[in-house]
C-alpha cells in the first residue's frame, strides 16, 4: 500500500466524484475500476478502464512522494489539539 497526499496546491482534483479502486488484472482478465458513487457502485472494465488509468496517472504524478506525504500528515497530526 503506498499512500501520497494531493495537496491543495495541485489544483482541482481530476476525480471530483471521490476515491476510485484501479486493479491490473493477470491476463486473460481485463482491468477493472471500481468506484463508489452516491447512486451506487460502479464497475468498469477495458477499453472503458483506460480513461481512468489516465486520471490516476495524473493524480499521482501531483501528489507528494510517499516520504514527502509522511511528513505531511505528521506535521498536521502536530498541530491537532
Amino acid at each position: 500500500m503506498n499512500l501520497r497526499v494531493l495537496p491543495f496546491s495541485a489544483g482541482a482534483h481530476t476525480s471530483p466524484t471521490g476515491a476510485f479502486k484501479y486493479y491490473v488484472m493477470a491476463d486473460p482478465y481485463p482491468d477493472l475500476v471500481y468506484a463508489e458513487t452516491p447512486k451506487g457502485a460502479v464497475y468498469i472494465e477495458e477499453p472503458d478502464s483506460e480513461r481512468v488509468a489516465r486520471l490516476y496517472d495524473r493524480l499521482w504524478e501531483k501528489s507528494l512522494p510517499e516520504t514527502a506525504s509522511v511528513e505531511f500528515i505528521s506535521a498536521l497530526s502536530e498541530e491537532l489539539p
